[in-house]
């Protein structure tokens, strides 16, 4: 189950995101709760924004292979990777072409 109310971690990732990539589908998902006690969130905190889910479709990757459309997206989201507290990342990045499919 996801997080239904977003904190500020995810409006910021969310924000700049939308800035960045201009995405015609963005969904992130605060998937925190559902690792209590791992690295990152070891309290178990169920509000906790330390682990998140992001599905992107950007026309802005068109031509990148995954590693390049990753790194843009850790490129925007460097505050919140190195000093927001982010722990982790899983990502879905496709061009509308793609997403077609």
């Amino acid at each position: 189950m996801a997080q239904s109310i977003a904190g500020p971690q995810s409006e910021a990732i969310n924000r700049k995101l939308q800035d960045g990539l201009k995405p015609s589908k963005l969904q992130v998902v605060n998937e925190s709760h559902m690792h209590a006690g791992h690295m990152g969130n070891p309290d178990g905190a169920a509000d906790a924004e330390t682990h998140f889910r992001v599905e992107i479709v950007s026309d802005e990757f068109q031509g990148k292979p995954m590693v390049a459309r990753h790194r843009m997206v850790y490129g925007l989201l460097q505050s919140e990777l190195t000093i927001g507290g982010v722990h982790a990342l899983a990502l879905k990045t496709k061009t509308s072409a793609e997403a077609a499919r």
